[in-house]
This record gives structure tokens, C-alpha cells and sequence, in this order.
């Protein structure tokens, strides 16, 4: 049983309707690794209603939170802004704010992979009075709070601590110096030894994380939540979380799935702070959006991922599409159930009837030797591998082909790229070698064009030349390509005039 499914049986358990929340703190452009919560989050709402459940699922975008530092991305002039909620720091470019511009991009491709949650606010939700309840119960039982942090964590506070982060004169939300509390007038001693003022029922200034956290799972009523490992260690901010919920906000923790990071191949775990990261907008340029979700569904949450995008990109799409083939052949057998449900749950929408048997790597090769979605479509139905196409099927490759143009103009690697020559490259070879072309010249002349027929072509060719097979592919790229290497012949050269071959290879002869 797939692990979004196991979840979900654990859950409907426990009763019929579910929240399930996810969020992150926009502090810079949202990446893949921070795609894993919110994709995890919608998997198991999605199992959780495909097993008879009502799931709502819930992002909370956490805008209350500080600008902590001036990250590599922003100029100098943010040093100003640090220490103020995201929400009321100005946009890196254009209006509106800081956080609103990096959620943006992120909402865009959370809708392009098929998620749809209801997206809270935090420092709206704070503003509106939503966390205000939780508030006075922590701030009335400050001794308790500070009991199960220090006793959980393991880790003494200041002395002066304070269950609240509060808000200075000129905005900024700072560790005050509490000198007076009575709900909802909080009174603090800043930095200057100025007295101010926070109203904490209209969320000026926040509560810590550790209490901010579990105040979420109260008031929105969260019963699952999907979080990374940092939050899972012993003594952790869930930890702390499942205590404070049930002694301080009367209410109990949600079931949850802890994740592992996703690393960016080569270069470590991915962190928009160290600019170790693809953005989740960059990575739905390059791949389509089902890959996205596959990334992340397939694997188990605590199996950390190594995203390539380079040659990896190749090897996700087609891994991808072989787990579909294996779902339309009704492939029921143990191995592949886990495998085919993660396909289902990679669907963006619904699950088509069918999907056109095409290779991605094949649209390598044609996106390079055949463009444009016509004549591409013409060449696939000629070697077989496309019948009649509907517009369903267009749209479906033009989607492909528009991800694949972006890949091969960035992060491919150069062993996948090539470049017909319209003009014969001027290439120096010996007898032999000029021989084997004319001999593999005849031959292709009279073949059966298709790949499989070309492609054992080669090899009577071969005998036929006296040459080692890797040499004379080698001499047909150089010919046509201008390059030692390129795509799998057979199909590639299906792709081509045959008259338009021959001529070239016989032009060495």
C-alpha cells in the first residue's frame, strides 16, 4: 500500500473529515525541497477522499514571520528591513510586498501541479484575531509554557523569556523585556528603554515558534501534517508542539508524516538562503508538472531525493512514464502497486483514459533533428509509434516539447545535445572508412525505414565494413552531426529523409 494511502487509513481511524496543513515561511523564491511538504500534504488528502473521507487541505503562508538576514538574492538596502514581519517589507521589484512576491511564482506552480489549498494568512490571520484565543491561554500560563520547553528541549530560556515576540515602535518584532501583561495590553521595555505597547488580541508581534506552531493546529483544527526532519528530532518543535497544545491550548496534536530534505545533486540540501536551490517555477519550465509530483510521491518521505537537473530530468520523465505503462497494462502485482499509485497520484487532474506511447527521449531527438509540434507529429506517425492524434494528444506533446526546448536551452547536459549539419562537415577519413560508408549507404538505401529495421542494420553493416560497431557509429554522427557521438540511431535516422542520408553518407565516398 502506497504511503499516502496508509496514512489515510490511519486517519480515517480516527474520524471522517480532515485538515491537512502545510506551510512554509516565504522568506526567498520557494524551491523543489520545500515542494516536498506541500505535495506530501495533498497526496494524502487526496487518499484520504478516494477512500470515502472529506479532507480540506490547508497552506498556511507564514508572512508574520521576521526578515532574519540580508540573503544573497536581495541588495544591501534590505539590511533596513531585517527584523520586520515579511508582510510589511516591500517587494524585492514592482509594489506590493515581500512576501507576496515569492509567494506568487510559488501559487502559480502549486496550481500547475494540481494543488489547490486554502491558503491562510499568518499575519492576517494574527491581525484578524484568529490566534488570540491561543495568545491569552499562553500568556496566562507563561510558567507552564516555559516549564515543557525547558523540560522537552532540554535547553534553559532567559531568564526574562516571555511567550511572546513582540512588536518595537518602529516595527521591528524584537525579544522585549515584559515589565506588564493584562490581557490584552502587553507592556515591554525595548532596547532603548522606551516603554511600548502590544495589543495582542489585534497580533501585534507574534508568538514564538514553538507555540506559534502548535496555536495553528488549534485554531484551524489540524488533524495531519507532513513536516521536514528538523522538526522531528528528539526534544524538536513537535515535540514541543504535542505538549503545549494539550496542556496550555487544550487540544491534541495531529497525526504526521516526518519528510527528508531533497538535495540538489552535487551541491547538498537545497536552501534558498545559500542559493543552493531550483525554484519550483524553474524546475515546471523544464519538466512537466506530473514529473514534479512523481519526485516527490514515489519515494518514501524519509528517503532524502537527489534532484538532477541535468541528465536526472531524462531519467524522472521516462521512470515516470514506465510506472503509467505499467497502469494501463493493469500491472496489479505487488511490486508495481505501490509503484502504478504513485502514477495516480501524480496526476495534476484526472486520470486520463490513455496516454500517447511515446519516449521522452525520443522527443529529445526529434525536438533537435524534426521542430515544430507538425512536423514532429507527422514523423511519429510515420515510424509507428503515433496513430491518429487527438487534440488531447497535441496539447499533451506540445507540453512536452515546450519543457524539452526549455531543458536543451539550459540545464541538459551536452552529451544530449547535437545540431543537424545542413552542409557536410569537413571531415578527414581514411579507405576503410570511407568504404564503410558507402557500403552502409547501399544498404540504407534499400532499408525498411523504421528504427528497430535500422537500427539491425548496423550490424550487417558492420560485418559487411569490417569495422567495430562503436567506430562506425562514430563515423555516421561525425558525418551527419559533425560530433563523435548523438542519439540512438535507429530512431534518429527514422527521423530523417532517407534520400537526404544517403546523399550525405555517399558525399565521403
Amino acid at each position: 500500500m502506497h504511503w499516502a494511502d496508509v496514512a489515510a487509513a490511519r486517519l480515517l481511524e480516527r474520524g471522517k473529515h480532515h485538515v491537512i496543513s502545510s506551510g512554509i515561511t516565504p522568506s526567498g523564491p520557494i524551491h523543489v525541497g520545500s515542494m516536498r511538504e506541500i505535495l506530501t500534504a495533498d497526496a494524502v488528502a487526496r487518499a484520504v477522499r478516494d477512500a470515502g473521507g472529506e479532507a480540506e487541505l490547508v497552506y498556511v503562508a507564514d508572512t508574520a514571520d521576521p526578515l532574519r538576514k540580508v540573503y544573497p538574492f536581495l541588495n544591501d538596502s534590505y539590511a533596513e528591513w531585517i527584523g520586520h514581519p515579511l508582510a510589511e517589507i516591500p517587494a524585492p521589484e514592482g509594489g506590493g510586498s515581500y512576501a507576496d512576491y515569492f509567494l506568487k511564482p510559488f501559487f502559480e506552480a502549486l496550481r500547475a501541479v494540481g494543488v489547490a489549498p486554502r491558503v491562510v494568512d499568518n499575519h492576517a490571520a494574527y491581525r484578524e484575531g484568529r490566534f488570540a484565543d491561543c495568545t491569552r491561554a499562553a500568556v496566562e500560563n507563561a510558567a507552564r509554557a516555559r516549564e515543557i520547553l525547558e523540560r522537552v528541549s532540554g535547553r534553559q530560556l532567559p531568564r526574562d523569556w516571555f511567550p511572546w515576540t513582540c512588536r518595537d515602535s518602529d516595527g521591528r518584532l524584537v525579544n522585549g523585556r515584559v515589565t506588564e501583561c493584562k490581557w490584552p495590553i502587553l507592556e515591554f521595555e525595548n532596547a532603548a528603554g522606551e516603554t511600548v505597547r502590544n495589543n495582542l488580541a489585534k497580533g501585534e508581534g507574534k508568538l514564538p515558534w514553538r507555540l506559534d506552531w502548535p496555536a495553528k493546529w488549534s485554531w484551524l483544527g489540524v488533524t495531519f501534517e507532513a513536516f521536514g526532519k528538523d522538526h522531528a528530532t528528539r526534544g524538536g518543535s513537535f515535540d514541543t508542539g504535542r505538549e503545549i497544545i494539550e496542556a496550555i491550548y487544550g487540544g491534541s496534536a495531529p497525526d504526521h508524516l516526518v519528510y527528508e530534505w531533497i538535495h540538489l545533486k552535487g551541491a547538498g540540501a537545497m536552501h534558498s538562503s545559500t542559493g543552493v536551490a531550483v525554484s519550483a517555477a524553474e524546475m515546471l519550465r523544464i519538466a512537466p508538472p506530473e514529473a514534479l509530483r512523481w519526485l516527490v510521491l514515489k519515494p518514501q518521505p524519509q528517503r532524502h531525493i537527489d534532484f538532477d537537473p541535468g541528465l536526472g530530468v531524462l531519467n524522472l520523465v521516462d521512470d515516470y512514464d514506465r510506472a503509467g505503462q505499467a497502469r494501463f497494462a493493469g500491472d496489479t502485482s505487488d511490486d508495481k502497486n505501490d509503484y502504478t499509485r504513485a502514477w495516480e497520484l501524480s496526476q495534476v487532474a484526472e486520470i486520463p483514459e490513455a496516454l500517447p506511447a511515446v519516449p521522452y527521449r525520443h522527443l529529445v531527438t526529434l525536438a533537435q533533428s524534426r521542430p515544430g509540434l507538425d512536423g514532429i507529429v507527422e514523423t511519429l506517425q510515420q515510424t509507428g509509434e503515433l496513430g491518429d492524434v487527438s487534440a488531447a494528444d497535441r496539447d499533451w506533446l506540445a507540453r512536452r516539447l515546450s519543457c524539452l526546448e526549455n531543458w536543451l536551452a539550459g540545464p541538459a547536459p551536452d552529451a544530449v545535445r547535437f545540431t543537424l549539419q545542413e552542409r557536410p562537415p569537413q571531415l578527414e577519413f581514411d579507405r576503410d572508412e570511407r568504404d564503410a560508408l558507402a557500403t552502409l549507404a547501399g544498404l540504407l538505401a534499400e532499408a525498411e525505414w523504421q528504427p528497430q529495421p535500422l537500427h539491425d542494420l548496423f550490424y550487417a553493416a558492420q560485418e559487411a565494413s569490417g569495422l567495430p560497431a562503436k567506430a562506425l557509429f562514430e563515423l555516421v554522427y561525425r558525418a551527419l552531426l559533425g560530433q563523435s557521438r548523438g542519439p540512438r540511431l535507429g530512431f534518429f535516422l527514422a527521423t530523417l529523409d532517407r534520400e537526404w542520408v544517403v546523399a550525405r553518407l555517399r558525399s565521403y565516398s
